[in-house]
């Protein structure tokens, strides 16, 4: 089970019952704002940024990628996202001119 959400300054519920033990679930935390000034010393950013992509070079998160638009075609393809007519869970946008 993967959990993404942005919840800004709201408190996060998290259900821990249910399979969450039987099933042996991790539960993975990001941060993409800032970093609390008593964690920053732990890992700079170019650390932080470095998990990060070490972590999605694990090819089972090639089945979130629902479809794949160029930068070029952003304006129609958000319209179309916000709209539900281009229904994807991971819409990959590539800066290549091809």
């Amino acid at each position: 089970m993967l959990e993404l959400s942005w919840y800004g300054d709201r408190p996060v519920d998290l259900a821990l019952g249910g399979s969450f033990h039987s099933g042996r679930l991790t539960i993975r935390g990001s941060q993409v704002g800032t970093v609390s000034p008593a964690r920053r010393a732990t890992r700079t950013h170019a650390d932080r940024l470095a998990l990060a992509l070490d972590l999605l070079r694990d090819p089972v998160f090639d089945a979130l990628i629902t479809g794949a638009s160029r930068f070029d075609e952003l304006p129609g393809v958000l319209a179309r996202l916000a709209t539900g007519e281009l229904p994807a869970l991971c819409h990959l946008i590539t800066y290549d001119e091809g």
